[in-house]
C-alpha cells in the first residue's frame, strides 16, 4: 500500500535530503489514479513516489563523482541544482495539502520535523570532522575548522564562505565546504512555510498570489544572477548566494503549485507529460556532461534551463500510469537504497575525500591513486553514511516520545555537545600568518603524516618556504608529505587571485582584476611577515600570475615587452634582496604550460606569455650566481607545448590538473611534489659551490 501523509502533517513524505523508508509495494494503488489528463490530484495525501529516491540517487552520485574527479560528468554538481527543484516541490506540495486539509500551517510541527531529521546526521559529522581536524590538521587549521563548524551547524555556511572569501573553485579544501548547499536547503525550510502561509491568507484560500510570488521570485533571482556574474571571474558569490539559487527551489514551487491546484485547469495529456519529462532526462544528462562549473552559459540561463528540466522528469516520474522505463529503473530497490542514504552520502564524501587523499593515504602505507582511491572513498563514504541511517537517523527519527518537551531538549542538548567539541577541539589554533589580509591563505604548516621516519637526512634544505598563488596552494599537503619524508619543514603561503608581484593583475581588455589592488598593495609586507614568522633557509617562488598584463605607476605593462621585463626582473630582485637579508637561498619555479583553457583564469591560457615568465626567470638566474630555477615545466609537462596549445593533461596515468589546466588536485599533486623536490635538491647541490648567506638551523 503506498505511504501517505496525513492532514495533520505527523508523517511528510520524503524530502532531501530528508528521506523515509519506501513502501513495501512501489505498485500504484486506486489511490494513485490520475484523472482523465493523468494528473494525481487527490487533494488531502501526498503518497510516496519510488522514483524520487531513484532521482536522489542519481543526483547525490552525480555529486560524488564531480567531487571525486570524474572527467566525464563535469556537470556533476548540478545533482545540488536537481535536489534543490526536488526540494521546492516537495515542501511546497506538503504545505499546501496541510493548509487545504486543515486550514493552517503548523510551523512547529513542520519546523520540528525537520530538525528532527536533519540535526542527528550533522551533529555527528561535524563533530567527527572536529575531532579529525584535533588530530590531522595543523593547528593554524583549526581557526577556520572552527568558523566553518559553527556556521554549518546554524545553516549559515554559504553566506559565511561569501563573507570570509572562501572560493568554491579553489581546490585549497575546506572539510566542511559542500554544506553551503544544505545551508540554503535550510533556509528555505525556515522561511518558505511563513511565505506559503501569508500568501493563503491574504488570498483568502486560493493560490493567484503565491503563484505570482514564486513566478516574481524566480524571475528577481534569475536577474540577480545575471547582475553578480561577471565572465572571466571567480563566479563563487554567485554560486554560494541564496538569493541567486532561489530560482530552482521555486521552480520546484512551482511545479508543486501546477500538480496540487492549477492541473484541473490546463488541458495537458498523460502523453505531453512523458515527452516533456523524455526532453527533461535528455537536458539533464547532456547538462551532467558537459556542464562547466564556471562557464558562462550556466550563469546566463544555463541554471534555469536545468530547473525546468528537472521539474519535467520530477513531473513524470510522479505519473503512476503508462510504461516509463526511467521511472521504473528509478523504482529499482538498490537505485532507492542509494536515494534512502543520500543525506549521509551527501554529508560525509566531501569529509571522507579531503581526508582520504594520497599523500595521506600513502603514509599509512596504502599507496593508491586514481579510480582505486576514488573506489575506496565512495566505499567508505557509502559504509558510514548506511551506519548513520540506520543506526542515528531512523531511530531518533520514528522513536515516539511521551512529552514533547524531551526531542525540544534533545535538539538543544545535541546543538550545545556539538557547539561544545567544536570549540574545545579547536582550543589552542595559531592565527593564520596574514588573517584578514586581502587574497590571503595559507598552506600546511606542519607535517602531515605524523610519526613518518624521514629518510633524505642528506637534503641540501631543511626548512623550505613556498610563496605564491593558488596554484602552490593546490600543491601544499602533498610538498609537506614528501618533504617529511625527506626530513624537510616545507611550507606553503600562498594567496588566491594574487601573484609575487606589487603590480595590479589586468584582464585582457586592460581593466584591473576586481581584487587586483588588494593584492598589489599587500604583497610586500605579505612576504616580509611570512619569511620572518616561518625563517626558512629556502624560498620558493612558485607563482602563475605575473603573466598577465601588469599596470605599474599608472602605466600598462604588456607581457613580453622590455618594460615589462625590467619590471619582472626588478620584482625578482626586491624578492631575492628580502630573502638573503634572512639569511635564505632563493629559487624560482618555472611554469609549465597549461593543460586545457580556462575562462576564469584570465591571461595565463596564453602560452606564450607563461613561457616569456620563464625566459625572464632564466635571465634574472643568469644575473645572480645565487640564484637558481627549478624546471617544473619539464616534469609536469616534458617537450613543452605548441604555441597557444595545451600541455599533456596526464603523467604516468595520472592526471594532474583536471579542472582548469592550472591547478593541481590531490593525485597530481601527489605525483608531482615529489619530483618537484627532488628537481629542488639537485639544483641546490649544484650550485653548492655558491656561498650561501648565512642558512638558519632548525630551531
Amino acid at each position: 500500500m503506498a505511504r501517505s501523509v496525513a492532514a495533520d502533517g505527523t508523517s511528510s513524505a520524503p524530502t532531501w535530503p530528508l528521506v523515509e523508508a519506501p513502501a513495501t509495494d512501489p505498485t500504484p494503488t486506486a489511490a494513485d489514479a490520475p484523472d482523465a489528463s493523468g494528473w494525481i490530484l487527490d487533494p488531502t495525501r501526498f503518497t510516496y513516489k519510488p522514483a524520487l529516491d531513484g532521482l536522489r540517487a542519481v543526483a547525490v552520485l552525480a555529486v560524488v563523482a564531480y567531487h571525486f574527479g570524474a572527467g566525464w560528468l563535469q556537470g556533476g554538481f548540478l545533482g545540488v541544482d536537481l535536489f534543490f527543484v526536488l526540494s521546492g516541490y516537495l515542501i511546497t506540495s506538503l504545505l499546501l495539502i496541510e493548509r487545504r486539509n486543515t486550514g493552517t500551517i503548523r510551523f512547529g510541527a513542520f519546523w520540528a520535523r525537520r530538525f528532527r531529521r536533519l540535526l542527528p546526521a550533522l551533529f555527528v559529522l561535524l563533530v567527527a570532522v572536529a575531532l579529525w581536524g584535533r588530530l590531522a590538521l595543523p593547528s593554524d587549521q583549526w581557526g577556520r575548522l572552527r568558523s566553518d563548524g559553527v556556521w554549518s551547524l546554524f545553516y549559515g555556511a554559504n553566506w559565511h564562505f561569501v563573507l570570509s572569501g572562501q572560493s568554491y573553485f579553489t581546490t585549497e579544501p575546506s572539510m566542511l565546504r559542500h554544506m553551503w548547499s544544505l545551508a540554503i536547503e535550510e533556509q528555505f525550510y525556515l522561511l518558505w512555510p511563513l511565505v506559503v502561509f501569508a500568501a493563503l491568507w491574504v488570498n483568502r484560500g486560493r493560490h493567484v498570489v503565491l503563484t505570482v510570488v514564486c513566478v516574481l521570485g524566480t524571475a528577481l533571482s534569475v536577474a540577480v544572477m545575471q547582475w553578480r556574474f561577471e565572465p572571466g571571474r571567480d563566479p563563487s558569490r554567485v554560486y554560494y548566494g541564496t538569493d541567486t539559487r532561489a530560482s530552482q527551489l521555486l521552480i520546484g514551487a512551482l511545479l508543486a503549485l501546477v500538480l496540487v491546484h492549477w492541473a484541473p485547469r490546463m488541458r495537458v495529456t498523460r502523453v505531453g507529460v512523458q515527452v516533456a519529462g523524455w526532453i527533461g532526462i535528455a537536458v539533464v544528462l547532456v547538462l551532467f556532461w558537459a556542464g562547466r562549473d564556471q562557464g558562462t552559459f550556466l550563469y546566463r540561463g544555463g541554471f534555469v534551463l536545468f530547473a525546468v528540466a528537472s521539474a519535467a522528469v520530477i513531473c513524470a516520474m510522479v505519473q503512476p500510469t503508462g510504461a516509463n522505463p526511467a521511472r521504473a529503473a528509478l523504482s529499482l530497490r538498490p537505485v532507492r537504497w542509494i536515494g534512502q542514504i543520500s543525506y549521509g552520502i551527501y554529508l560525509w564524501h566531501w569529509p571522507v575525500w579531503v581526508a582520504l587523499n594520497p599523500a595521506r593515504m600513502a603514509s599509512w602505507g596504502v599507496p593508491v591513486t586514481g579510480w582505486r582511491l576514488a573506489g575506496v572513498q565512495l566505499a567508505v563514504t557509502v559504509g558510514i553514511s548506511a551506519l548513520s541511517y540506520y543506526l542515528v537517523e531512523l531511530p531518533i527519527r520514528h522513536r515516539r516520545y511521551r512529552s514533547k518537551v524531551v526531542p525540544t531538549a534533545l535538539v538543544f542538548g545535541g546543538f550545545a555537545v556539538t557547539l561544545g567539541v567544536l570549540l574545545g577541539a579547536t582550543v589552542g589554533a595559531t592565527t593564520d600568518l596574514l588573517a584578514g589580509r586581502p587574497g590571503t591563505v595559507l598552506g600546511g604548516g606542519r607535517n602531515p603524516a605524523a610519526g613518518i621516519t624521514p629518510g633524505g637526512t642528506d637534503s641540501p634544505t631543511r626548512r623550505t618556504l613556498v610563496l605564491g598563488d593558488s596554484v602552490a596552494v593546490t600543491l601544499t599537503d602533498a610538498l609537506a608529505q614528501a618533504g617529511a619524508e625527506d626530513g624537510v619543514t616545507l611550507r606553503t603561503i600562498g594567496r588566491l587571485g594574487c601573484g609575487m608581484t606589487t603590480g595590479v593583475s589586468l584582464l585582457p581588455d586592460g581593466t584591473p582584476v576586481d581584487w587586483g589592488t588588494d593584492c598589489a598593495r599587500a604583497t610586500a609586507q605579505y612576504q616580509a611577515d611570512a619569511i620572518a614568522v616561518v625563517k626558512p633557509d629556502t624560498v620558493l617562488w612558485l607563482s602563475t600570475w605575473e603573466s598577465s598584463d601588469q599596470r605599474v605607476d599608472g602605466r600598462r605593462l604588456l607581457v613580453g615587452t622590455p618594460a615589462w621585463e625590467e619590471w619582472l626582473l626588478g620584482e625578482m630582485e626586491r624578492v631575492r634582496l628580502l630573502t638573503a637579508a634572512n639569511g635564505a637561498r632563493f629559487v624560482l619555479v618555472n611554469n609549465p604550460p597549461l593543460a586545457t583553457n580556462s575562462s576564469r583564469i584570465v591571461t595565463r591560457d596564453d602560452q606564450r606569455r607563461l613561457a616569456a615568465v620563464n625566459d625572464v626567470m632564466d635571465q634574472f638566474a643568469t644575473r645572480h650566481p645565487d640564484v637558481t630555477v627549478v624546471d617544473l615545466s619539464s616534469i609536469v609537462c616534458p617537450g613543452g607545448a605548441p604555441e597557444n596549445g595545451a600541455c599533456a593533461p596526464a603523467r604516468d596515468g595520472v592526471v594532474l590538473r583536471p579542472k582548469d589546466g592550472a591547478h593541481y588536485e590531490a593525485n597530481g599533486a601527489a605525483w608531482t611534489a615529489p619530483r618537484l623536490l627532488d628537481a629542488l635538491y639537485a639544483a641546490l647541490r649544484t650550485q653548492a659551490a655558491t656561498p650561501v648567506p648565512g642558512t638558519r638551523a632548525d630551531p
